[in-house]
């Protein structure tokens, strides 16, 4: 078959680049179709052999090819993923049948064994016993390292022990070199024993055999490595090997042709440098960088050009940067032009937005993105490391039901089936947890259950009271007896309890119940995790599906990692389930947008579009720094051969420079990240330093987007500038009401009604009722609920009036509404204090009058604006004393109002119950004069007062009840006005606590009165 002898032609060069910025796969596949004449002869490259970085970059190969033959049908080549440093593919696989190589050793088999290596060293060496979590990750660690170890060709760990006597250094990393024997002796006898090895070292031995296979018997078709940069060993192995085949050609990404060899100099010793690994590359290959000719058919227009240069000099030797303004003038000179207008001819289609935070940031991309649909046939991509903000911005366009999928994937424990896995094995360490078992029975996976709303409303919420699903069957049974006003019935109990005794029996037929079991097998609790997930579950649930099979796949995993641990306690299991499912990805095989992608810097390594985003440009994002090593100094890395860490920055820039050079690109970053300052991205700051030495003050003009300033239109949507209504309010002033409406009040909804009468609004017209939260603390209500049940039992006749008595019935029922037992200790001697205080006021209390009434009910009937009301009231305790006056004490579990506050008219419940009192209002106790209004503060530091003679505040109860009552009535009356308005705390200053609405009322919206609007202390 015929071949253009300028590519494949005796003398012809064998490595070629391909110019940054370029679409890298469109421009290979078209000179290789013409060099070969691809439209008329489909079969031309039948038997070529093509290496491309991954295996996204095989696919849209093969795409370019038939684009490239005219869209004729062709054979296409074997295309093969040749893995990179930074890539999960798998070695190359196609030549192994001309090997005889050991297996490469599983990724779980491996990383367990590495945690078991870890806990016999620390067993051995100082009998301890390291959990399964800290071993894993320590074996993670070791991994890391071995990777490093074989991505080195120099490594080499013998002479470890001497460098940690020789250094001066901490006793920390003389017992690290200890440790790290674990890999240099340990782990290859392990591997020798077991007859494998480790996958990247197989990687290069693959390489290697390739390698001697090719150059034993040539092959006489095209054999061609595009798009690499020669980072690994088995990479540069390869590559060497192509060298020295009669058709071989190496086509790399990006090398930067115009750099003289002093500049070359400076890269080779700057390693985080974008062409330092692919000058290493060519010094290895034994090519000369000025050999190196350009790939044909590109054709680079002057601004193409300025561009190119402007982001190879950004991203300079920080050496160099001294020389920037030299710099400029030399290639404004070799351009024919000035400085500003080359500066001016580089920036042309680069844009430069700074978004006050990663909401911000996603939902300008995601504007960027939906703008470029506009254009019939443009396609766009947004490129990031950053999977968050890929996820966010996926999920923004979904918005304008635009389905743009994250190349990427996604978690699995994002997903359904490993989310409710993931549940379903923290709910078998603990199967009574109320959190857990609300999240799992209301999976979108989980199967239906009759009465469940119910029992989450009425029997979950609150503190917990019970540790196992047999306790939370008594505990639903004794509900009533908790709750004062309890809102459900016993119809709703029975059922409560027929729901959890179906669980109980679930869990037995799964066996999956581990909260009684200390240690378990791996095997074993996949086993059970996995029955309850089934059992809870509708068939074929939760295995159906990419996301189901991504799940197994995570079991199987966690079996194979656990089975070279042993024994484990459940939760440890429970632990690694849920965060290895945090580290495996899926994709859903969702089809790809037409137009629009969403790429890592792996996956778009290669590609380009004709609008190119790359965002997240921030520190620690892109580029993000090496992780610390945990176990060497970097000058030990050194000394033993390992790789520098920072190569890794040295091929994220060259990344960021491929990408960045495309005719039209916007680099985006956030200001603030994760509620943090946040500092752009090294490469940023330099292409602006450049920029303002070159334009000055006219610099940000060029980086300003040209169509649209996304950046402004979310600010702008933000602060509800765009199509707002005129004069909209988020705060809610409702008017409407049933006729006759408030009918019945209690003396503290009174309160209630002048301090926030959008809350009784909310709860009484709209019937919503605040609700706590699941496994909540024991909250301030139904603890004074508890004390005031308490106070109670203790006045009972026949029981014993002494402290111990009642130190005994506060700690049962406060036991009994769910105060922790070790609460209860931590608190005892502050209750022993208030204890004894309260028998010392007790004992001077004058009830010779009568016997003593508690917890009485009341109520006073009226008719205001021709409609009837009622006004209730509880009275904690009455006192009737010799001469037949009457006391009103209200137990306060805070703090009581004083009388300034009940003289501004905002606390009349005592005023309102001496109302009561005095017209006869409570059962069993007779029209009297009341004497006193008492408060008793029930807590660390108690008091005791009565009510009156201060601020403006009458001294006779009577006059108090006058007063309160004239102002209940216009109060009242007010309210029934068509016109009136219940507004949410309208005097928040006056607002002791959120009355459970305020996010209902939407006050952080528009109050500004605290951070969440809730109300401050009075």
């Amino acid at each position: 078959m015929a071949h253009d002898p300028a590519l494949f032609g005796v003398g012809a060069p064998k490595v070629w680049s391909i110019p940054p910025g370029e679409n890298f796969l469109k421009a290979l596949a078209a000179e290789l179709a013409r060099a070969v004449d691809l439209p008329n002869t489909p079969d031309a490259l039948a038997d070529a052999t093509i290496y491309v970085p991954n295996r996204r970059s095989a696919r849209e190969l093969s795409a370019a090819l038939f684009l490239a033959a005219n869209e004729t049908p062709i054979l296409s080549p074997d295309i093969r993923a040749m893995g990179d440093l930074e890539s999960d593919e798998a070695p190359p696989v196609a030549e192994f049948s001309v090997t005889d190589l050991p297996p490469a050793l599983a990724p779980a088999t491996r990383l367990g064994t590495l945690a078991s290596l870890v806990q016999a060293y620390y067993r051995e060496s100082s009998g301890m016993d390291v959990p399964p979590s800290s071993a894993l990750a320590a074996a993670n660690e070791l991994a890391r390292l071995l990777d490093q170890a074989h991505l080195s060709p120099e490594a080499d760990w013998s002479s470890l022990p001497d460098l940690a006597k020789d250094a001066d250094l901490a006793q920390h990393w003389a017992n690290s070199a200890r440790f790290l024997e674990i890999i240099t002796d340990a782990w290859p006898e392990w591997l020798k024993e077991q007859g494998v090895t480790d996958p990247l070292r197989r990687r290069l031995l693959a390489a290697e055999a390739t390698a001697q296979a090719w150059l034993a018997h040539p092959p006489e078709a095209p054999v061609i490595i595009a798009g690499s940069t020669g980072a690994t060993p088995a990479g540069r192995v390869l590559m060497k090997a192509t060298l020295q085949l009669p058709m071989g050609l190496i086509v790399l990404p990006g090398l930067d042709l115009a750099s003289s060899e002093d500049q070359r100099l400076a890269i080779r010793s700057e390693i985080g440098h974008p062409q330092n690994t692919l000058l290493n590359t060519l010094d290895a290959l034994g090519v000369a960088p000025g050999d190196v000719p350009e790939w044909p058919g590109i054709e680079v227009g002057p601004k193409r050009h300025a561009r190119r240069r402007m982001i190879m000099e950004a991203l300079a030797p920080a050496d160099a940067t001294a020389d920037w303004r030299d710099t400029l003038d030399q290639l404004a000179a070799s351009a024919g032009t000035d400085v500003a207008s080359f500066a001016e001819q580089a920036l042309e289609g680069l844009s430069l937005l700074e978004a006050p935070d990663e909401a911000a940031e996603a939902s300008a991309i995601a504007l960027i993105l939906r703008e470029t649909l506009e254009a019939k046939g443009r396609t766009a991509a947004l490129i990031t490391p950053d999977a968050g903000l890929a996820r966010r911005v996926s999920a923004l366009l979904k918005r304008w039901n635009i389905s743009v999928p994250p190349s990427a994937g996604i978690p699995v424990g994002r997903t359904a089936a490993g989310s409710f896995v993931g549940l379903c094995a923290k709910w078998a360490v603990d199967p009574g947890d109320p959190v857990l078992m609300v999240s799992v029975l209301t999976h979108e996976l989980a199967a239906p259950l009759e009465g469940l709303a119910d029992l989450e409303l009425h029997f979950l919420r609150g503190p917990r009271r019970w540790t196992s699903l047999q306790e939370l069957v008594e505990s639903i049974r004794t509900r009533d007896t908790i709750e004062p006003y309890p809102q459900f019935g016993p119809d709703q109990q029975v059922e409560g309890i027929a729901l959890i005794v179906s669980l109980i029996a679930r869990f037995e037929d799964a066996n999956a119940d581990m909260s009684e079991i200390e240690m378990v097998t791996g095997a074993d609790a996949i086993q059970r995790i996995a029955a309850l997930a089934e059992s809870v579950s509708e068939t074929p649930m939760p295995w159906a599906g990419e996301d189901g099979a991504a799940t197994s796949r995570l079991l199987e995993f966690v079996r194979e990692v656990s089975e070279s641990l042993g024994p484990m306690r459940p939760a440890a299991l429970a632990d690694l389930v849920n965060s290895q499912a945090s580290q495996m990805t899926v994709s859903f095989g969702e089809a790809e947008h037409p137009q629009l992608s969403i790429w890592g810097p792996l996956e778009a390594r290669l590609q380009s579009a004709d609008r190119v985003i790359l965002a997240g440009l921030n520190e620690d994002v892109w580029p993000k720094r090496p992780a610390p090593d945990a176990f060497l100094p970097r000058h030990f890395r050194a000394r033993l051969g390992l790789g520098d860490p920072e190569e890794r920055m040295g091929l994220a820039a060259h990344d960021f420079a491929q990408l960045a050079c495309a005719p039209d690109v916007t680099l985006v970053y956030s200001s603030r990240r994760n509620d943090a300052p946040a500092v752009a991205s090294r490469w940023v700051w330099r292409l602006k330093t450049l920029a303002e030495g070159a334009l000055e003050n006219q610099a940000a003009d060029h980086f300003a987007p040209q169509a649209f300033d996304p950046i402004k239109l979310v600010e702008a949507l933000k602060l509800n500038q765009i199509d707002a209504l005129p004069g909209f309010s988020a705060e809610p002033i409702p008017s409407a009401r049933p006729e006759g409406w408030p009918s019945r009040l209690s003396a503290t909804r009174v309160d209630l009604l002048q301090r926030d009468p959008y809350a009784l609004w909310a709860e009484q017209v709209l019937g919503l009722s605040a609700v706590d939260a699941l496994n909540d603390e024991l909250g301030p209500a139904p603890r004074g609920t508890a004390i005031h049940r308490a106070l109670e039992l203790f006045e009972e006749d026949g029981k014993p009036k002494t402290a111990d008595q009642l130190m005994a019935l506060l700690k049962q029922e406060l036991l009994r509404v769910g105060e922790p037992a070790d609460a209860w200790a931590a608190r005892e001697a502050v209750w022993q204090r208030t204890v004894d205080w309260y028998m010392v006021w007790r004992s001077q209390r004058d009830t010779s009058g009568g016997k003593l009434k508690q917890e009485v009910r009341g109520r006073i009937d009226y008719s205001v604006s021709g409609q009837p009301f009622t006004l209730s009231a509880t009275a904690d305790r009455i006192e009737q004393t010799s001469n037949g006056d009457l006391i009103i004490v209200d137990f306060k579990t805070g703090s009581p109002p004083r009388d300034k506050e009940v003289a501004t008219g905002l606390s009349q419940q005592m005023p309102l119950q001496a109302l009561i009192a005095q017209k006869g209002g409570y059962e069993g106790v007779p029209a009297a004069r009341v004497d006193q209004l008492h408060y008793v503060a029930f807590k660390a530091k108690p008091d005791a007062f009565s009510l009156g003679g201060k601020h403006n505040l009458p001294t006779e109860p009577a006059e108090m009840a006058e007063l309160a009552e004239s102002g209940l009535l216009r109060l009242i009356e007010a309210y029934r006005e068509p016109s009136s308005k219940f507004l949410s705390a309208p005097r928040v200053k006056f607002v002791k606590y959120d009355n459970g609405y305020n996010l209902l009322a939407r006050r952080a919206e528009w109050a500004g009165d605290t951070e969440e609007g809730e109300g401050g202390d009075a």
